[in-house]
């Protein structure tokens, strides 16, 4: 009997690798990050700041999928005044950025211009 195997492609499943040294929070992340697969990244974005980190260095290169929620969360750091650095980009999260820099600072003439 022949051996079927089955591609199932890249795990969904969301996971967080973190360190927090000196006032940085380094983050892996793999998986896909959604509204309802993000919460675990914002509290632990939360107790990071709340243990006086400042600088978030992000390694993304495993992320498959992320939307607006992995968006808010990077904006919710730097709005409580951390800076976010991308180590390593992935695809997804290149577009996800892309994308949002296109709608808050529209091409003039563009769309959603004013």
């Amino acid at each position: 009997m022949a051996e079927v195997t089955a591609d199932c492609g890249p795990d969904p499943l969301p996971r967080i690798r973190a360190t927090l040294q000196g006032g940085v929070l380094a983050l892996s992340l793999a998986g896909e990050f959604d509204h309802y697969t993000s919460a675990p990244l914002r509290r632990l974005l939360g107790e990071g700041a709340a243990r006086g980190a400042r600088r978030l260095v992000l390694d993304t290169a495993l992320v498959t999928f992320c939307d607006s929620a992995l968006l808010h969360a990077l904006d919710q750091w730097a709005r409580g005044g951390g800076r976010v650095e991308l180590a390593t980009v992935s695809r997804s999260v290149r577009l996800l950025l892309t994308t949002a820099a296109r709608v808050r600072h529209p091409v003039p003439g563009g769309p959603f211009s004013g």
